[in-house]
């Protein structure tokens, strides 16, 4: 990869289609964005699979590196790379889309910026911190797509919804997560939670089947759900309809917020997935209210 450094990410320099080279990493069976995707706009569809890409590639720096001196020198790569437009499929699709604009490259710094912070195992007292660690590493990717469907809103009227539906979807998957990454010394639970239910990162590691734990993940998940509904609900039926990607990509995620809910030990002894035999069901489902908010609304 020519003007790359070796930290950078690792393609394949012989694949001349960007685009589908995205295709190839994200819409595959498994993935939410394979039942989202069809509903945005078709002008929007290829811009969105590559603001995506792009998306992923940042955020799973930290899932790669075992050292955080190597996963900050990746990082610096995608800094560098977003300024300078160093070759990167995902960066080319970008360009080619027509979604590189500067508007949406600032969000995707202020995402490398906030990736980083998860590189050193970060830790909370209360809930209210987690909640803030989420709204940041979910903020910059929520406003850029609501920059890429809608470029001149108003920030408080479209991107704060979209913000706090996609810190709920992470935080879903926080839960979802919660074993595998306590097993990994990643421990995300915030204190005050801990002490409230009295639960240890050593129990949960130990896939401990007792009341407390399952009560854990069942409020954690509730909550999300809660305030992702709560976020939905605040958003003009128009703007929804308009932002409808975000809105059904995120309400995957509260559908698997919901099944936690209800059967929280299913959590513990395995990685639910997001998407599953009724979910493009329900996906249509939902994109229909969200037609009949518009038309009830005139």
């Amino acid at each position: 990869m020519a003007a790359a450094s070796t930290d950078g990410p690792e393609t394949d320099s012989r694949d001349s289609r960007p685009l589908a080279w995205c295709a190839e990493r994200l819409l595959v069976p498994g993935n939410p964005l394979t039942l989202s995707r069809p509903y945005a706009a078709e002008a929007l569809r290829d811009p969105l699979l590559a603001l995506r890409s792009v998306i992923g590639e940042i955020a799973r720096v930290p899932g790669e590196v075992s050292d955080s001196d190597v996963g900050r020198r990746k990082l610096g790569w995608w800094r560098q790379a977003l300024t300078e437009h160093l070759p990167h499929p995902a960066l080319q699709a970008l360009s080619a889309t027509g979604a590189a604009a500067p508007q949406v490259v600032a969000e995707l710094l202020r995402l490398v910026e906030a990736v980083e912070t998860t590189l050193d195992a970060p830790r909370f007292e209360t809930v209210a911190a987690f909640d803030a660690h989420a709204r940041a590493l979910a903020g910059p990717a929520a406003r850029a797509e609501a920059r890429l469907v809608e470029p001149d809103a108003p920030e408080q009227t479209v991107a704060e919804p979209l913000v706090a539906l996609t810190a709920g979807a992470y935080r879903v998957r926080m839960v979802r997560d919660l074993v595998l990454d306590a097993r990994q010394q990643r421990w995300l639970v915030p204190l005050e939670l801990q002490a409230e239910f009295q639960v240890t990162r050593q129990q949960v590691a130990a896939g401990e089947q007792s009341h407390r734990t399952r009560a854990l993940l069942a409020w954690m998940a509730g909550q999300a759900v809660t305030e992702m509904t709560r976020a939905e609900a605040s958003m003009a039926p128009t703007a929804a309809w308009r932002h409808r990607h975000a809105v059904l990509h995120a309400g995957l995620d509260a559908r698997l917020g919901r099944r936690i809910v209800r059967r929280p030990g299913r959590a513990m002894k395995q990685r639910l997935p997001s998407v599953g035999p009724l979910a493009a069901l329900v996906l249509w489902r939902h994109a229909r209210n969200l037609r009949r908010r518009v038309d009830r609304a005139g």
